[in-house]
């Protein structure tokens, strides 16, 4: 009998790793991990850029920079990518069936609800909590209003040819699942660092992005000491590995590696160029 009162999360990803082999899903773990390690030992992961942060050396006009490029980069298409994540279960149907399609498409409509501005419980009208304004891309624009860009402002923007590029490796791997799901897992793995030091000198530029609720808050970490985002990575996690096969193990470290690359040449151009606003101030 179906348990309504289990943990969503927990039992998505149960039955995510029952749609395989036990034997693979030992072996595609093994293989994330490895993913994992190659992020995390990436000069990304902890690029000067979280430093300078950290001293508050960005003004506000290269803060305003950050938010612009990391918008067009990444901000602007990041949950329709997840969406489009959820589409793209339906490439797993063939071969899981469709429990396999169903239970990766449960766990990524969770993260999709969050983004979107969905808490959990349920209001006084017995419906879901939640309000579009809590989307985090929602969030993001207001954070920028703070900062004194207006919407005309932000999508006025030129993106760099650096932000253009890490914006290509998100258009270009929308109809491959594995991709996709090592791409969205890759960006809540690898840049899990840099949102405390952003928030950090944001706010010491900007007081009034001190908020409840507020785009800086999403992704901090809780009074202990959980990232909202850990959830988020793991489930992304789950959806790779029961995705993966041994063909593709050399493609998608490939894969990874060129991401990191990739999205690394953006934090130096931010970097160089916050510095540059900060000497002409």
């Amino acid at each position: 009998m179906t348990d309504l009162n289990a943990d969503p999360r927990q039992t998505a990803r149960q039955l995510i790793r029952e749609t395989i082999d036990p034997d693979l899903w030992v072996r595609n773990e093994a293989f994330t991990q490895r993913l994992v390690q190659i992020m995390k030992a990436h000069r990304l992961h902890a690029h000067p850029i979280l430093e300078a942060w950290n001293a508050g050396e960005f003004t506000l006009e290269g803060i305003r920079l950050v938010h612009m490029e990391v918008r067009a980069a990444f901000l602007e298409v990041f949950t329709e990518s997840l969406l489009r994540l959820m589409q793209t279960t339906s490439q797993l149907e063939p071969t899981l069936g469709y429990r396999g399609k169903l239970s990766a498409r449960f766990l990524v409509q969770l993260n999709v609800l969050e983004e979107l501005g969905f808490k959990p419980g349920t209001s006084e009208a017995g419906d879901f909590v939640g309000h579009p304004s809590l989307a985090h891309y929602w969030r993001l624009a207001d954070a920028m209003t703070s900062l004194g860009l207006d919407e005309a402002a932000w999508r006025g923007h030129k993106p760099s040819a650096e932000a253009e590029a890490t914006r290509r490796t998100m258009d270009e791997n929308q109809d491959d699942h594995l991709r996709l799901a090592v791409l969205l897992a890759g960006i809540e793995t690898v840049f899990m660092p840099y949102y405390s030091p952003w928030a950090r000198n944001s706010i010491a530029v900007c007081p009034g992005l001190v908020v409840e609720n507020g785009y800086h808050s999403v992704h901090v970490e809780d009074d202990d000491g959980h990232f909202v985002d850990d959830d988020h990575s793991e489930d992304s996690w789950y959806v790779v590995r029961q995705a993966l096969t041994p063909a593709r193990y050399d493609e998608i470290e490939r894969f990874t590696t060129d991401l990191l690359d990739t999205w690394a040449t953006l934090f130096d151009q931010l970097l160089a160029r916050g510095r540059e606003l900060r000497r002409a101030a």
